[in-house]
């Protein structure tokens, strides 16, 4: 496990989902790397992320090929507030009602044997 994605589990295990910032072009990046892969430069440092984004596109898994996830579960990219897209799992949302553009909040739930973000949707505000 490099540094970055040392550091990035550590955050998750307090609770919270940080992610990489280039001070050079100005751009977040997931996943935790040593380089910004949009300018090739070294100057990321760690920035407390909103967890807050909407549902990009999403699959609902009926099917169980693993055995730490039960039946139907709904697999999603996600984008953040902060631009970066991640796949991960949409919980806590019945799969007939999620939807491309649902915006949703992180939650961190234990998959296999790491702690990952997970997203719910959103309270109304």
């Amino acid at each position: 496990m490099s540094d970055q994605t040392r550091k990035y589990h550590q955050y998750l295990n307090q609770g919270e989902l940080w992610l990489q910032y280039c001070l050079n072009c100005k751009k977040y990046i997931f996943y935790p790397r040593s380089h910004c892969p949009v300018c090739w430069q070294s100057e990321l440092e760690w920035r407390k992320s909103q967890g807050k984004g909407r549902v990009y596109s999403y699959s609902i898994i009926y099917a169980q090929s693993m055995t730490d996830h039960e039946v139907p579960y709904i697999y999603s990219l996600v984008t953040l507030e902060e631009g970066v897209r991640l796949a991960t799992h949409i919980v806590e949302c019945d799969p007939k009602e999620v939807y491309v553009d649902m915006p949703v909040e992180m939650a961190i739930r234990k998959i296999g044997e790491q702690l990952m973000p997970v997203f719910k949707p959103a309270a109304p505000v």
